[in-house]
Formats: C-alpha cells, sequence, structure tokens
C-alpha cells in the first residue's frame, strides 16, 4: 500500500517542516550567524567517520524505513528519516521527532516515540546502519553477521490485535534463523478471530518459510497482512539485538527475478480476487470462458470476507422459509433509495441491483459452496425492511472456505482456468488502437506477467489503500479495518483509459470509531484501555470535529460507530476539569465498548475511576490525549481553531482531549458503468472489452459526498452482483 510519505530534514539541530500528503517533505533551518553544523552537534557527542552522506534501512511499522545521515569526521550533521509506507498520523508523524532525536543524541541510541513503536525501532535500526557506514563498519549485507548466541527465544511486539500483542519464538543455530514459531497471533477480539486468523496463516505459510529461507528480514511483507508480517520482523530484530547479534546486518537484499512469463488466449481476465472478482470468476467460467485471476493478497476473499454479510432483495430462498411473503415491495424500495440519494445515482443501476441482487444468493447456493442464513435482517435504517444476511461455506465455518472451495470448483471447468495470489496488476496492455488486450502484473518474487486476453473485469476493491486518491477523493487519510492492498488500480487504469469517474467521492465505509491510535501494548491494562476507549465512545461529552466544530457523534441514537467519518480523519472528545473529577469519584456516566477492536475490561459504570490520572499519561503517551489549561492552548497544541466559546460551560480550568477515528472498510466510489458492466468514457459510450464490479463502480448507487445507502450490505451485495452479472456478460461475449 501507499501511504502518505513524510520526510524530516534536521540542520544544526532546527527544523522547518514542509509536507503534503503523498509527497516528501524537505525541510531546512537558517543558522545563527558564524555557527557551523558541526559546532551544533558537536555538543551532542563526537564519532569517527569518514565525511559524507549515508543511508540505511531498517522495519517500521508499514515497511522499509530509511535514515540518511550527513558526517563531517567527527559529527552527524543532518538526518533525514523517510517512512513512505507508514501510517501517515501515527508513524509517519512521528518521523520528524525520531529522526530529531537521532541528530540530538549523535547516535541510533533514542527514546522512540511510544505510539509508533515499530517506527521508532526501524529507524534505530536504518540509523545504526547508516552510522555504521559512516564508521566504516560492516553493514546490511556486508561481511559477517555478528553471531546470536544458539537457543530459542521468544519475543512480542503489538500487532493488529487489541487483546494482546504478537508473540513468536525463534531459534538460532550457528548464526542461522532456524524455527519461526507462533505463540499468540495477536488476534483481535474473539468476534474477530474468524476473520483475522486466515489473514495470519498467510503470515505463517510464507513469510516465515522465506526469511528461513533467505536469512534477511529484507523479504517483502505479505500483501493484505502487513501488520503482522511488519511486527513479526519487529520481533525478531529485537530477538537478534538482545541475543548477541545486530539486527541492522540482517537486511542483506533479497534477490528479484527479472524474468518474464508469457501467458495467452484467455477469455476474461480479472484484476483481483475479493468478492466481486471471485464472483466475476465464478459466473464467467461456468458459462464458458478461459479465466485467469490476479490477487495482490496472499489469499483470495479480499474485504468480503470481514464483513458481515451482503444486500439481497426478496431472495427466493429466504421468502420461503419465511412464509413466502416478500420482505419489501421493490417499488417502495427503489423510489426510498432514490430519495435517498436525491436521484444522484444511476436509477437504471439500481433498478437492475434491486431485482438481481436476491438471485445472486440462490445462485451462489445453488452452484457453490456459499450458505446464507435463513433469516434476513434490517440495518439501521428508518424503514426496517429486513434486506441482508451473514452467509458462509456449506458448512458454516467460513467465509474463507466458501470462497477457496467455489474457486476451485469454477477452476477445474477449463483446464486453462488458473489464478495467482501475491501477484500484482501493473498496467493494462493495450495495441496500437488503443484497445485492451490483456494486464501487466508482478509475482512477489519479482517476476513479470503478461496475461492477454479478450476481455478485463476490474474488481481491485477501490482506493482505501492509496493515501493521494482517499485525500483527493474524501478529504483525508484514513485508519482502515480492512485490508488495504486496495490501491485503485481500476481507477487509475480506467482514467487512462479515458473512462469517466462517477460519485467517486462517496463517503467511505464506516462502521467502528475507536482511539486514534488504538493502544496495543501489553504494557497496559485491558481494563485501562478500555475506560479509555469508552471515554473518546461517550456522547454525554463536548465533541469537536478536524476542522475545530461541534460534533454531534449520534448515529441515529446508536452511538457514534456510523459516523465518525463525518468528523473527518479524526473527533475529538472534549472533558472538561468538573466532569473530569466526577469520572474519578463517582465513575463513568455510560461504559462503552466499541462493535469491533473490543479491548475488553471488567469495568462496571458507576464505580470510581481513581486511577484517572494514571489512564490519561497512557494516552499522552501514545498521543492520543491531550491536556490543556484552555482552549487557547487547546487550539496551540492541535494547531487548528476551535469554534467553541466553552467546553460545557467552562470557560476556565483544564481541558482532557481524547483523539478519536473512525475505522473504515473500503472507499466507496468509482468508475461509471451501464448495465453490462462496461466501463463508460466521459461521453457515455462503452468500453466494450472492460468491465468494472464492486468497490470500482460503487458510486453508481451512491450519492455525492454522502454516507452510502443504509439498508445494511450495500457494499458487499453490490460485490457480488455486479461480479456475477459481469462476468456472465464478458463470458457471453468473448467465450469461444
Amino acid at each position: 500500500m501507499k501511504l502518505t510519505k513524510m520526510t524530516a530534514l534536521l540542520l544544526a539541530g532546527a527544523l522547518v517542516l514542509s509536507a503534503c500528503s503523498g509527497t516528501p517533505s524537505e525541510t531546512t533551518a537558517a543558522q545563527t550567524e558564524g555557527e557551523t553544523a558541526a559546532e551544533t552537534t558537536a555538543a551532542a557527542g563526537t564519532g569517527s567517520y569518514t565525511a559524507g552522506t549515508y543511508t540505511g534501512e531498517g522495519q517500521g511499522y508499514g515497511g522499509t524505513v530509511t535514515v540518511t545521515i550527513t558526517t563531517d569526521e567527527t559529527s552527524i550533521l543532518e538526518v533525514t528519516a523517510e517512512g513512505p509506507d507508514e501510517t501517515p498520523n501515527v508513524g509517519g508523524a512521528a518521523l520528524e521527532e525520531l529522526a530529531s532525536q537521532v541528530l540530538s543524541a549523535q547516535s541510533a541510541e533514542i527514546d522512540g516515540v511510544a505510539s509508533a513503536t515499530m517506527t521508532s525501532n526501524g529507524i534505530r535500526q536504518a540509523a545504526q546502519a547508516a552510522i555504521d557506514a559512516a564508521s566504516g563498519n560492516a553493514s546490511a549485507g556486508e561481511g559477517e553477521k555478528t553471531a546470536v548466541a544458539d537457543g530459542t527465544y521468544t519475543g512480542k511486539a503489538p500487532s493488529y490485535g487489541v487483546m494482546g500483542e504478537m508473540e513468536l519464538s525463534v531459534t538460532f543455530a550457528d548464526n542461522q534463523i532456524t524455527e519461526i514459531t507462533t505463540i499468540n497471533a495477536g488476534s483481535a477480539t474473539q468476534a474477530d478471530e474468524d476473520e483475522y486468523s486466515p489473514i495470519y496463516a498467510t503470515v505463517e505459510e510464507n513469510l516465515y518459510p522465506r526469511i528461513i529461507e533467505s536469512q534477511s528480514l529484507a523479504v517483502d511483507s505479505i500483501s493484505g497482512a502487513t501488520t503482522s508480517s511488519n511486527a513479526a520482523k519487529t520481533i525478531i530484530a529485537n530477538i537478534i539485538d538482545e541475543n548477541g547479534g545486530d539486527s541492522s546486518q540482517w537486511y542483506t537484499p533479497v534477490e528479484k527475478s527479472t524474468e518474464t512469463v508469457t501467458l495467452e488466449d484467455y477469455d476474461v481476465i480479472i484484476v483481483g480476487l475479493g468478492s466481486s472478482g471471485v464472483a466475476s470468476y465464478l459466473s464467467a467460467a461456468e458459462n464458458g470462458a478461459t479465466v485467469f485471476g490476479i490477487e495482490t493478497a496472499a489469499k483470495i476473499g479480499g474485504n468480503g470476507t470481514n464483513t458481515a454479510g451482503p444486500l439481497g432483495v426478496n431472495p427466493a430462498r429466504q421468502v420461503e422459509v419465511n412464509g413466502g411473503q416478500e420482505f419489501v415491495d421493490p417499488d417502495e424500495l427503489y423510489d426510498a433509495w432514490m430519495e435517498y440519494t436525491e436521484n444522484d445515482a444511476k436509477g437504471d443501476l439500481v433498478r437492475l441491483f434491486i431485482d438481481e441482487s436476491g438471485e445472486t444468493f440462490g445462485w451462489l447456493e445453488d452452484n457453490y459452496d456459499f450458505a446464507f442464513m435463513d433469516n434476513m435482517m434490517a440495518f439501521y435504517d428508518s424503514h426496517g425492511w429486513p434486506l441482508w444476511t451473514m452467509y458462509y461455506d456449506s458448512t458454516m465455518t467460513s467465509k474463507d472456505l466458501a470462497y477457496n472451495n467455489s474457486m476451485e470448483q469454477a477452476k477445474a471447468m477449463n483446464e486453462k482456468n488458473d489464478y495467482m495470489t501475491e501477484l500484482t496488476a501493473t498496467d493494462l496492455l493495450v495495441d496500437e488502437n488503443g484497445t485492451v488486450i490483456g494486464v501487466e502484473a508482478e509475482y512477489y518474487d519479482g517476476t513479470t506477467y503478461e496475461i492477454y486476453g479478450d476481455s478485463v473485469i476490474l474488481a481491485a476493491g477501490g482506493y482505501i489503500g492509496n493515501a493521494e486518491m482517499t485525500t483527493e477523493y474524501t478529504g483525508y487519510v484514513w485508519n482502515t479495518k480492512g485490508m488495504t492492498q486496495c490501491d485503485g488500480f481500476s481507477i487509475r487504469e480506467g482514467l487512462e483509459l479515458g473512462g469517466a469517474l462517477y460519485n467517486e467521492d462517496v463517503a467511505v465505509e464506516d462502521h467502528i470509531a475507536q482511539l486514534d491510535p488504538i493502544i496495543r501494548s501489553d504494557d497496559y491494562s485491558n481494563d485501562d484501555k478500555g475506560i479509555l476507549t469508552s471515554l473518546v465512545l461517550d456522547l454525554n461529552y463536548q465533541m469537536i470535529d478536524s476542522e475545530g466544530e461541534s460534533f454531534d457523534g449520534n448515529y441515529n441514537g446508536l452511538g457514534i460507530a456510523f459516523n465518525a467519518w463525518e468528523a473527518g480523519t479524526n473527533y475529538y472528545v472534549l472533558i472538561n476539569e468538573e466532569e473530569y473529577n466526577s469520572i474519578k469519584t463517582e465513575g463513568l456516566i455510560s461504559f462503552n465498548a466499541p462493535m469491533f477492536f473490543n479491548q475488553g475490561g471488567t469495568y462496571e459504570e458507576g464505580t470510581p475511576v481513581e486511577n484517572l490520572d494514571d489512564i490519561m499519561a497512557m494516552g499522552q503517551e501514545f498521543g492520543n490525549v491531550i491536556i490543556a489549561d484552555s482552549l487557547e492552548d487547546l487550539e496551540s497544541q492541535l494547531g487548528f481553531d476551535i469554534n467553541l466559546e466553552d467546553v460545557h460551560g467552562q470557560t476556565e480550568g483544564t481541558i482532557y482531549c481524547i483523539k478519536g477515528a473512525a475505522y473504515v472498510y473500503s472507499t466507496c466510489g468509482g468508475l461509471d458503468v451501464d448495465t453490462n458492466m462496461n466501463l463508460l468514457k466521459e461521453d457515455g459510450t462503452p468500453i466494450e472489452n472492460v468491465y468494472v464490479v464492486g468497490n470500482d463502480s460503487l458510486g453508481v448507487l451512491n450519492a455525492s459526498d454522502k454516507a452510502y445507502v443504509t439498508y445494511g450490505g450495500c457494499a458487499q451485495g453490490w460485490a457480488l452482483t455486479s461480479g456475477r452479472l459481469a462476468g456472465a456478460n464478458a463470458a457471453a461475449k468473448y467465450a469461444g
């Protein structure tokens, strides 16, 4: 995934920062007249260097981080820290401070930033490698590694989960990693266990054998499981450092393949094998097409395996088992849909979805290994129409089995059919007339694949993993619950073909609110973390949005989880001094636990929170609590104006500010399509052999700059239904 790149260049101990999303920043500082950089830094410490500029690499939260230092013979004069894949508002934001610490310490032995532990560790590793190079010591990949004592060691690091850190056992023999074993995957709450385990399994099955084979931590993280991959690398690096070794020496570059493989004569090529891509594959294959599927992640199913279930209008079996009466009048639903979207949705596609979504349930159940629950449920829409349900495989075990088993069925329909995971589409191939004739892609090992076929279905899942796109189209970079390999490939390539956007700025898919950042460290109790989380969800207190305006976080009386996005990338809960003291002496007004990312705890309402000061100190350490003397002081610390005259009547006294955020699954806007799912150009004409499905075209059902329709399961239902229709249409036109 590509996220904001922030560079902090520190010269002579002073800093001026200039940064924008998606681009590196360069900072310089003026020096006092007559003062040199060497004089400024000399007091911090001295070394023995060959004057020059040196760069080292380390493992951050999102991927590789680099530190570049410039030295004279005795001192580090400048430090540049880069982390293009670090989360912009956590690790990315910490790069400035981390670079400053390296410069001040004249060493890689820095305190780090509590809220960005993995980024801090990566900067330490990268800084040490750069310093070693400047000192003439062996750097990563050069010379023999400092020996790690033989033995089996355990280590922990924060990962995806919120109930406990990831813990691994790593065995060394003769300065070689011989075994990596999971003690605790760092899973989220039990409710998240089923969806998380298959993602983590891709790390066990792919990353650990590659580390052992290459004896390097420079192996690529597993797409779709970058958080777990990078946590594992951090644990291994820490174990190396703690047992006699030097982790900066374990980043030997892993040689990439330069081979090109050509695959030809496919009827349908599908880019992305989430819900919409898998449905496209099944449908195209059963209708006689030869099909090739491409998936960046190491598993299929995408975000479809992380969500509850799809919308389906009056599916026949569910109607029958519930008494034979339709759940909703299709015409009433259509009218309400168009009213909600203020006629901004495309009526013909809304009608198509209403007519076909229920059919999709039966198609998947009758032909493949999908099983939908009998009962249909209503979402938080005022009509109360039961329009969505949950689903699993036929044994009611997991969604992943449903996708995997069904794909194998479809693959077996033609000996030519195939698909690959860890294969990332990089370009659409076009002929001299500009007609799409295939897809170019890169395998994790560097091998280039050129896959040629008659038609292409774009099913890459939106653009939530692309900070530049999310900033351009939705105004912000977002925290995510879903998988972030969805980097906007379909939209980028569709635009290059002359395709048109349609409501690309539909609001992100938001069902979760939590602290920003979530405190995943085992150094603190789940009780304390749960209390702080409860406060950031508590509607009894004053809230402001990312622009400093008063914010009503109540969504239809159901809390903040479904409308936190309206506040922007962050919202803030403000607690005045009287309210704060009341919590300490009388307890929380209400105890609020999030639907997902729930960290547990045993707190009971009305119990005095006597250690509230300690809880706030914990929040301060991780950057999600700000304590201010006044609104003016809070404005200064937040860096923007606050349009309030008081905090629940308090004009004087301490203000406790807790930083929250939406955690979103995906984007919901994209390219324009017709009822065949063909990509449309600006003039409304279709590109006959290019289809766009799922979240890449979900804007056609929704309204600009507004939450997607609230009937429940719209994104998932559109993914499965649009995929089914596109696969059948492509097969009918190009098969044989």
